[in-house]
């Protein structure tokens, strides 16, 4: 298109922008609204340009001697608008050394000190674990007293405590760099999960990123550790065995929590570790594009069209993109990285029909007995009643996480780092 449209901009107010190189171009982006997309180098230089105040006109014809080619120029203005990268006449230039909340404690955190302590800890628990053989994490430890209907009060109660220090420990190691991040409620499948948003992860070197991704692994094997040698001195007489029992119990859900890290398809802490390691953008919406265009594709090949446009357009409404949106990394990682994928998910659905049906059915049908069955304890029954209620609430809090995030989806257009 003409450069020199009369409505085209003379020159534009940009908000500050982070500018990280990628193997595929320049990842830029805000980091106070985590709006962030992969440019081209020319792309990023030419918004470089405009942010020294050069004139859209100018810093087209410059684009077009660089490249050769001549810049949409109202493409890339909509683009730019849409990621919220103009700035308005109304809207003062944040300034560059804007600290974020928290971040003096998220230094302090993740000080040489600290980490000593951290050391400490760990190697302490694991040799009083070598020694001491009942400190090991077993299952039987979440059993620390004879009532039943007080185990999964306090145990949840216990994890959502640890859960918070684990998600803590991811907001304060971004934000000791400065990077802002929020704790919210998310889905995995038919799992409920807590989890920290940092894509402002995108305005630091690769690097950098590590200790982010790992700093929830870290905290819970911290935690663990560190309560078994709670349990260790609290194991002594004149104090009530519930004590270090307790402490056991809540160490053996800190290790769940890190087993739960290698299910890495479920975009688990590790998910993260590898992708940034295969310096990879959106591995897993590539990986899930590329699986959904593999099906269809077998469904067109044994005649069921109709099924397959159908699915497609669906996927559409999704909001799915064309596969060549996402980087060449991307693509050729998800290529093999699929039939991880397809596996992993596999893996977990046979695990639920196998072990989670089951229970459940066990469960529910012991509180139908409970309720209907004449002479039954009242205590038996409030047990019933305590376990249908945290059932309830688990099931409907999973059934809003869905619905919001399908329309999330819905509503976007371009996953999270998509080339522009």
């Amino acid at each position: 298109m003409s450069t020199s449209a009369p409505d085209l901009p003379v020159i534009l107010r940009l908000h500050r922008l982070t500018m990280v190189p990628e193997d595929d171009g320049v990842m830029v982006g805000r980091p106070d609204t985590a709006s962030y997309a992969l440019f081209p180098e020319e792309g990023a230089e030419a918004l470089r340009l405009l942010a020294t105040g050069m004139p859209v006109a100018a810093m087209a014809e410059w684009f077009e001697q660089a490249t050769g080619t001549p810049l949409d120029v109202e493409d890339f203005l909509e683009a730019i608008t849409e990621l919220g990268f103009l700035r308005g006449d109304d809207e003062a230039e944040e300034p560059a050394d804007k600290p974020v909340r928290w971040q003096r404690l998220g230094r302090w955190v993740y000080s040489a000190p600290a980490w000593a302590v951290y050391a400490a800890l760990i190697v302490g628990g694991l040799a009083a674990m070598v020694v001491h053989p009942d400190l090991r994490p077993s299952y039987r430890n979440v059993f620390f007293t004879s009532y039943v209907s007080v185990v999964p009060i306090v145990m949840l109660s216990a994890a959502m405590a640890c859960i918070f220090v684990h998600e803590s420990a991811h907001a304060l190691s971004g934000r000791r760099l400065g990077l802002p991040s929020t704790l919210g409620v998310g889905r995995r499948l038919y799992f409920l999960v807590f989890e920290t948003r940092l894509d402002s992860l995108f305005s630091v070197p690769r690097r950098k990123r590590y200790l982010p991704f790992l700093a929830g692994m870290l905290s819970d094997l911290v935690l663990c550790t560190g309560l078994t040698l709670a349990s260790l001195g609290l194991d002594r007489p004149g104090v009530p065995a519930w004590c270090h029992k307790l402490c056991l119990a809540v160490a053996f859900t800190c290790v769940l929590r890190l087993i739960w890290q290698f299910m890495f398809y479920l975009e688990t802490d590790l998910y993260y570790v590898f992708t940034n390691a295969l310096r990879c953008t959106d591995l897993r919406n590539a990986t899930r594009h590329l699986a959904q265009s593999r099906f269809h594709a077998v469904l067109r090949r044994i005649g069921l069209s109709g099924l397959a446009g159908f699915l497609a357009r669906r996927s559409l409404r999704k909001g799915q993109i064309p596969e060549e949106e996402w980087t060449d990394r991307d693509r050729s990682v998800a290529r093999w990285y699929m039939w991880v994928f397809l596996s992993g998910y596999a893996f977990s659905l046979a695990s639920f029909v196998w072990a989670g049906i089951p229970t459940l059915w066990r469960f529910w049908s012991t509180v139908y007995d409970r309720f209907t069955t004449s002479g039954v304890a009242a205590s038996a029954r409030v047990d019933a009643a305590v376990f249908a209620a945290f059932s309830a609430f688990e099931f409907g809090l999973l059934a809003y996480v869905s619905v919001r995030d399908r329309r999330a989806r819905a509503r976007s257009l371009r996953p999270q780092g998509a080339q522009s």
